[in-house]
């Protein structure tokens, strides 16, 4: 609790600093949200053209966007000093995080929180809420609760493959472009039904980095959906176990890097 206490404090310094300057921190926030409007926009044409996809509406493909884009909003807000870790292993900069009394990962996700990527969240529910308008959500308590877990569970998954690629430097000294094949590029394969690509696809998003477990099938029971995949059912309501168990599995590869960890001699 002690540690967490002063991560916190870590973070509330890095916010402070970044609303020093107002106009700096909206010009930065907007443009966030503008950058990613065009993901929203594209939807939209492609829509205009093509009234479904899949059997999906726009309004069903607006609430799987907006509960992945707020995923990967969340997630891209708090680990950027994982994505970056690198750039700090290189320096030397990552040894000083070693000799302080609070834990390394609450050190690193302290180092670069970007508040600004509220522009990314903020239109992340502008989608949410046009599925709401447009009808594609007849909203109930169960179907809010599944909603809120399974953006805590995408956020979960994101994080989790930035812990694995900043692990992974601990041996190599360099970041990997792979991991934006699953955040960047995961973002953009979660926001349609997952049965449209290809087979090694799906179950590479499915088994491998299991997004889909965590956004899709939540969202099939949100919109009261069938699983074209004949997937059990009860995986719409798995998405905290698997992004637990999935994030367990990044956290202990973490810990195992952390250990061979033998410094640049910077």
């Amino acid at each position: 609790m002690a540690s967490a206490s002063i991560g916190l404090r870590l973070v509330g310094g890095q916010v402070r600093s970044q609303l020093q300057y107002r106009t700096s921190f909206l010009l930065q926030t907007g443009a966030a949200f503008l950058a990613t409007l065009a993901d929203l926009l594209a939807i939209l044409i492609l829509f205009h053209q093509f009234h479904t996809l899949a059997g999906w509406t726009v309004g069903d493909i607006a609430l799987l966007y907006g509960l992945v884009a707020v995923a990967w909003g969340l997630t891209d807000m708090v680990g950027g000093g994982f994505e970056n870790l690198a750039t700090l292993i290189r320096r030397g900069e990552f040894d000083r995080f070693l000799l302080r009394p609070v834990p390394a990962p609450l050190q690193v996700l302290a180092f670069d929180f970007q508040l600004r990527r509220l522009g990314r969240i903020a239109n992340g529910l502008l989608a949410l809420g046009l599925a709401w308008s447009w009808g594609a959500l007849a909203w109930s308590l169960p179907k809010l609760l599944v909603l809120l877990l399974a953006i805590a569970s995408s956020a979960v998954v994101f994080f989790t493959v930035l812990l694995i690629s900043a692990a992974i430097c601990f041996w190599t000294i360099e970041s990997s472009e792979a991991q934006n094949i699953f955040t960047y590029g995961g973002t953009e394969l979660a926001s349609y039904p997952i049965p449209i690509y290809h087979p090694l696809l799906r179950g590479l998003f499915l088994y491998l980095v299991p997004l889909a477990l965590t956004s899709y099938e939540p969202a099939l029971f949100i919109l009261g959906k069938p699983d074209p995949l004949g997937l059990p059912s009860v995986l719409r309501f798995a998405a905290p176990l698997v992004a637990g168990a999935f994030f367990a599995l990044g956290y202990g590869l973490w810990q195992l890097g952390l250990r061979h960890y033998q410094s640049t001699g910077s």
